[in-house]
């Protein structure tokens, strides 16, 4: 009895240290801005830039896929041995591994550039606002200001 006793007048302090934490951070001036990153993601002038790039880079890859895949058929059809064929196979692979990997390296720099850049306008636009935190979109049920737009604006005029 005395052992659930002092568990609830620990539970009851524990919840008023709680509540005064809560009800003074819900008293301090944070401002708090709302982004749809998704939207300033696609309407990003320098994405469709990034994209273009990348689904260029990404067709002569194809095409250099689909050549060795008709080198490995034709090697096939001609009659070549199974001994033949592994070593082909494996040779164009290894010719297409670095290509691969330019493509992805690729794909990483265009996409990492393009959130530095949308990081920074957020946080310019958020500087000017007076706003101490952005929080995106899909997170916030209520409140904030929504500052996508701006930062949109923002990058736009930049490039």
């Amino acid at each position: 009895m005395k052992r659930n006793f002092v568990s609830l007048i620990s539970l009851v302090a524990v919840l008023m240290f709680v509540g005064m934490q809560v009800s003074s951070f819900a008293q301090s001036n944070t401002n708090v801005g709302i982004l749809d990153v998704q939207k300033v993601f696609k309407s990003y002038k320098e994405t469709a830039k990034a994209q273009d790039k990348l689904s260029k880079e990404e067709a002569a890859f194809k095409k250099d896929f689909e050549d060795s895949q008709k080198q490995i058929e034709k090697a096939k059809a001609s009659g070549k041995s199974e001994k033949e064929i592994e070593a082909l196979t494996k040779k164009l692979e290894e010719a297409l591994a670095p290509k691969r990997q330019n493509l992805i390296k690729l794909n990483e720099s265009l996409t990492a550039s393009i959130q530095n850049d949308i990081i920074n306008a957020t946080k310019s636009v958020a500087k000017n606002l007076g706003i101490d935190t952005v929080l995106d979109k899909q997170v916030v049920i209520a409140g904030g200001i929504d500052i996508s737009d701006m930062v949109i604006s923002k990058l736009n005029e930049k490039k």
